[in-house]
This record gives C-alpha cells, structure tokens and sequence, in this order.
C-alpha cells in the first residue's frame, strides 16, 4: 500500500475513534506518516489529505476542543460515517475475519475492534505465515500483476540472470508471493515458477496483449513444483464444528467429507504432504478442528499445543 493511502486510513482511524476534536498539531504529532521536517511541508499533506477525504464523501468540521472555545480541532460527525448494521451471519463475520487477518496492507498488524463492533468473530486469528502482506512488495507486485493483466513481457534478473517472461499468473502461499509463465527461448508448455521477492529489476517490455495465456493455466500450477508440495501424499481424517466445516473444506484442496452431523458438523478426509505446514493450518482453527487419523499426526499436534517438538 502507498505511503499516501496508509496515512489518510491512519488519519481517518485517529478522528473517528477520538472521543473530543483534535488539533492539527494533535494529528502531526500523534498519526503515523506526518513526520515532516516543517510546519509549511505538514500543512501541505494535511491540507491534501482533508480534500482527498471530503473528495470521499467524508465530512470533517471544525469544532471548540473545551467549553471557553479558544483552541478548534477537527472531528467526523458520528451522523455523517456511522453505518447502519449490516446484520452479517457467523460465516460472514468469520470470513471478514479471515480477511482482515490474512491481508496485510503494512503498517501495524490488524487489530480486532471493527470486527467487535459487527459482532465479532469465534476464528478471527491465522497462525502462521499464511497471510499475504500487499505492502511488502507493494512496487514489485504492481509490475507482475500490470503484466499479467496485460499480457505484456516481463523482463527482470533471477539468479545472476536477466529473463524474458510471459507471466501467466501469480499467487501468495505461505507468506511469500510467486509468478509463473513461459520464459522466452523456451516451449510455451514449459511454466515456470519464480519467486517474487527474489526478482529483481523487474520491468514491463514491449506491448500489452503479446501472448496468449494457455487455456489449460492454472494459478495452482504456480505451486505445483514448490519444495513442500513435494513428496508421498499422506491422508489426514478431522472432525470439524459445524460453524468452520465450510472453511475446512474450501481451505484444503482435495478434501472429502466422508460423514455429515446433523449439526452441521462434519469429518473430512484431507490430502497434505508436510505433517508441519499441515499442523500450522489446523492450529488456526482455535480447536474447532480435531485430527482423528492417522495417530502419529494427532501426537505430533498434541505435542505441539503442550511446547513439544
């Protein structure tokens, strides 16, 4: 996320949740991303910032910071930005969550207050380094995903190497972002996968829509060859409560309900290849999810939730 957008979220979380107006010297001093060096650079951003709020239909006023009204300060009138409730569902609240767990946009991690106030959520926590964080690569993710959506050549240094690529398609896994198409001077059929964050120089070359992109393409192709997907398929058998059943089993590719409560709970056969990976996302759980089969895999969980190896 840019450093303008991060600070106008930053700006408009402090003035809603104050419970009395602010003063600019309040938000310069207080708001992460008004750090400049003089009061003329600052009143510049800041007066920037308000009409790009005002612009979004946020309406800030001025108002006395006490009774005796020397000093104003800036406030967003409750009537003007409060939403009426949008009555969601458990699974609706519980996927939000997920989403707002999962998607990092920089700054400070995701805090759980706006999920209270739309009623909160029993799973709301990822362990793990499943989540994708679009600020960490935020410029080198703009210039695969442009050439991805526009079908244009990717050219960038790999390994000592500079490459040509048609990129196909891109994706997160486990807290790192991949890209995967043809590199120039090799078969179309030959996908090849590369990770982001060690592209380097990465640069859009030639016209949009040079390439075809494969009608068989697949963004799970992209995880295909990567080192933890490889090696002998195990099988797991779990017992999921009803209110996180669903997401088990859009979670985990190739997962089977083999029974069905009449609870809306459910036990899932679920194909993994490392016991650890594995156990990471059944501990995101919160103990929703039980492993029933095979026993060295449920000793290895419990022996991870009691401090063991």
């Amino acid at each position: 996320m840019s450093a303008s957008v991060e600070r106008l979220i930053n700006l408009l979380a402090f003035l809603v949740d104050s419970d009395r107006p602010v003063t600019a010297r309040q938000i310069r001093q207080t708001v992460f991303g008004y750090g400049q060096p003089s009061d003329q650079a600052f009143r510049r951003m800041f007066e920037r910032d308000k009409d790009t709020l005002r612009r979004l239909g946020v309406r800030l006023e001025m108002r006395a910071t006490d009774v005796w009204e020397v000093e104003k300060g800036y406030v967003v009138p409750d009537e003007t930005y409060r939403t009426i409730d949008p009555k969601l569902t458990e699974e609706e609240r519980t996927a939000l969550a997920l989403a707002v767990h999962m998607m990092r946009t920089g700054g400070r991690p995701p805090g759980s207050d706006a999920l209270l106030k739309l009623g909160g959520a029993r799973f709301v926590e990822a362990a793990g380094p499943i989540g994708a964080d679009l600020a960490l690569e935020s410029e080198r993710l703009s210039v695969v995903f442009q050439a991805v959506f526009e079908r244009r050549r990717l050219r960038f240094m790999y390994r000592g190497r500079e490459r040509t690529l048609e990129p196909y398609g891109m994706r997160h896994q486990r807290g790192r972002w991949y890209f995967a198409g043809a590199e120039m001077g090799h078969p179309a059929d030959d996908t090849r996968t590369y990770r982001l964050d060690r592209a380097e120089d990465l640069e859009l070359a030639g016209p949009a829509e040079a390439f075809e992109r494969p009608r068989e393409f697949s963004t799970r192709d992209i995880l295909s060859s990567l080192p933890w997907e490889t090696g002998p398929e195990m099988a797991a058998r779990v017992r999921c409560e009803a209110d996180v059943a669903w997401w088990v089993e859009s979670r985990f590719p190739g997962a089977e309900t083999v029974e069905r409560g009449a609870d809306g709970s459910a036990v899932l056969e679920i194909p993994y290849f490392s016991e650890a990976t594995f156990i990471n996302q059944i501990l995101a759980s919160d103990d929703a999810v039980e492993i029933l089969a095979p026993p060295d895999l449920r000793e290895a969980l419990i022996r991870r939730v009691r401090g063991g190896a």
